[in-house]
């Protein structure tokens, strides 16, 4: 008995059965017909994905699992529309008070311990991956972590009252681009890709 496909084919399979020209067009991608790839840009930077491969190439070789999903997911659910333009608590997002709780809270966490006391480091890396600085916390900076997916990170340093903390904010169209989880994994993504410059 064959192996009952995964979550991960599935999704290969249904954007193989859709026409490039049209994914390309409600995400607001490049779709490259000689290599069968679609040039996505992922939080700052170019990355291919390949359905005939059911591969995701980024810069420095093959993707990750998360990159992979973040970027299959929005081919499929992408929208020919643009953000509302309102960034907000993703909990103000249809659904969203139920689902970013417990196991899908956003791991905060790994921002401030890698740039609660450094500032300056989180402007730097935020900067190298394309982030736009906005007026909120001790710095904050807005990212197109996809074409139409912009994903704001504010971060205030430790003071006598309150450790360092930071917060994410999403477009209050958000939903409409991906789903909830595949927000939540995009947003990890971003953290770690801050992470990983603010390191080199």
């Amino acid at each position: 008995m064959a192996d009952k496909p995964g979550p991960m084919d599935v999704l290969w399979q249904r954007l193989r059965a859709e026409a490039p020209e049209a994914v390309a067009r409600r995400a607001a991608v490049e779709y490259a017909a000689a290599a069968q790839a679609y040039l996505v840009p992922l939080c700052g930077q170019p990355v291919r994905v390949l359905p005939a491969a059911n591969r995701v190439e980024c810069p420095d070789g093959p993707c990750g699992y998360e990159p992979m999903l973040a970027c299959v997911q929005y081919l499929l659910t992408a929208q020919d529309e643009p953000p509302a333009g309102e960034m907000v608590n993703p909990r103000a997002i249809p659904s969203g008070d139920f689902f970013f709780r417990g196991p899908h809270d956003f791991p905060t966490w790994r921002l401030v311990k890698a740039f609660g006391d450094r500032v300056e480091a989180f402007r730097a890396a935020s900067e190298k991956v394309g982030g736009r600085a906005v007026a909120a916390g001790d710095a904050a900076y807005e990212f197109a972590a996809l074409p139409r997916v912009p994903i704001t990170i504010v971060l205030w340093r430790a003071d006598e009252e309150f450790p360092a903390r930071a917060q994410v904010l999403l477009d209050r169209a958000a939903d409409r681009q991906l789903p909830l989880d595949a927000l939540w994994v995009l947003s990890n993504v971003l953290f770690k890709r801050l992470i990983a410059v603010a390191g080199k």
